[in-house]
């Protein structure tokens, strides 16, 4: 067995994290103490399920997209991208196969689902818990440190919660004295995003020893995800004895925007480097106040068109804020930002590639600015924006951002994952088409 990187130690900050036992560089897949199911470089969840918005079009399994699913003719719910996934997800399945069953076509709450997965888990197999660098049992609930509020809608998703488990299953007891709604405090402080390769959230899932990882809003690594297994990863060179740490929020969002989501999800206020100075969102919220504070404002509104798919009304107004507040904010501001990435998304989705483009070159910069670090949202809108150069017959400039896109993933991703594979199948293919073009 290969030595560990990463250890858990007692931080003077946070509590309980993980820390690099020798030196790290960046882009190394980080290894913890093997748990049973991982493979030292990656982590499977103790439980997870996928996202309420991809019931239909992902793997309950593999959580691929794209595929032809089959459904579980039982609870007509779990999808599967083949026999085998099936065969492979039916230990997990079999005891939430009934829930589902019971409250068709109602579909509880990723956390209510996830967090019912984890009790089957714990009931089926307790000692798996004892497995982990962090059991379950450890893992902080916050319930002292909710609002009324946040307790009230606790409660609430304990009693769906309940109602999803069925009698049989709610009065049996769990271990270490755990409970159900102890555990759905636990699952909403602690659960994983699981991301495919595009960055939407296709999945939930609790990976116990990784909650050891404590925030900062300039880590030193990112998680990445291979299907469902987790994997930490170096961004920067990281010496013996350092903290490891990831963000727990979106990077590219002000420091009161960030503090206030981390106060309300995960209950502490955050004094790293870039949230103690107030001089860190000169280039965010660059520009008149007046105007980043309109589009501030609109971005809800927007996201809800994205969501919905109505893809002809988002173009419509992000196009008309885009050229109104033109001059106003610089494309760095971070909500004109999002405002750029919604329209780049309208247009691909109506197949308006050349529009697309025109947005989605505006975004390169701000991304090379906000990212100093290598991270996956920054190589994946270079992908992006690459793909269509590529597809517009502009070579030069789609070879350029492809091989951007390849250094920043060597470093986030590894040269081993499906995506890096993909951005130098494309590599290949335009260096192919250019010299064609330069032999003629």
């Amino acid at each position: 067995m290969m030595a560990a990187h990463a250890e858990r130690f007692l931080t003077a900050r946070a509590g309980n994290g993980l820390r690099a036992v020798g030196e790290i560089k960046a882009g190394a897949a980080i290894r913890l103490r093997e748990i049973k199911g991982g493979d030292a470089q990656s982590s499977a969840p103790f439980a997870f399920c996928v996202a309420r918005k991809f019931l239909q079009s992902a793997c309950h399994n593999c959580v691929r997209t794209g595929q032809k699913l089959l459904r579980c003719s039982q609870c007509k719910t779990a999808r599967y991208c083949s026999v085998q996934c099936q065969k492979e997800a039916w230990p997990e399945h079999k005891s939430e196969c009934p829930c589902l069953k019971r409250v068709h076509p109602r579909i509880p709450t990723d956390s209510v689902r996830l967090t019912a997965r984890i009790i089957f888990r714990l009931l089926s197999d307790p000692a798996a818990d004892g497995e982990e660098l962090y059991s379950i049992a450890e893992h902080q609930p916050h319930l002292e440190d909710m609002s009324d509020e946040q307790r009230e809608g606790l409660t609430h998703l304990c009693s769906t919660l309940k109602i999803y488990l069925g009698q049989e299953n709610t009065d049996r007891s769990l271990p270490n004295g755990l409970t159900p709604i102890s555990l759905l405090a636990r699952v909403t402080c602690n659960c994983f995003s699981i991301s495919n390769g595009e960055l939407q959230d296709v999945g939930v899932g609790l990976y116990p020893s990784m909650s050891l990882l404590n925030h900062d809003c300039r880590p030193n690594c990112v998680v990445v995800f291979l299907g469902r297994r987790l994997q930490l990863r170096a961004v920067r060179h990281i010496q013996p004895n350092e903290e490891l740490t990831i963000s727990y929020t979106e990077v590219l969002a002000p420091r009161v925007e960030r503090r206030v989501q981390l106060q309300q999800q995960y209950h502490f206020l955050c004094q790293c480097q870039r949230c103690s100075r107030e001089d860190t969102d000169c280039d965010l919220l660059a520009g008149d106040e007046t105007v980043w504070m309109i589009l501030r404002e609109k971005l809800p509104q927007l996201e809800k068109l994205q969501a919905e798919n109505q893809w002809e009304e988002l173009l419509k107004e992000s196009e008309s804020l885009v050229s109104t507040h033109a001059g106003a904010v610089p494309d760095s501001n971070v909500y004109l930002l999002r405002l750029l990435d919604l329209a780049m998304d309208a247009c691909i989705s109506l197949d308006q590639y050349e529009n697309a483009l025109g947005f989605g070159n505006r975004t390169l910069g701000p991304y090379q600015l906000h990212y100093p670090d290598p991270h996956p949202s920054r190589a994946v809108e270079l992908l992006r924006v690459g793909k269509l150069q590529h597809y517009l017959g502009k070579l030069e400039d789609a070879q350029t951002n492809f091989r951007q896109a390849y250094d920043v993933m060597k470093v986030t991703h590894g040269t081993d994952h499906p995506l890096i594979n993909e951005v130098r199948r494309k590599l290949e293919e335009c260096q192919a088409e250019l010299r064609m073009v330069q032999s003629s």
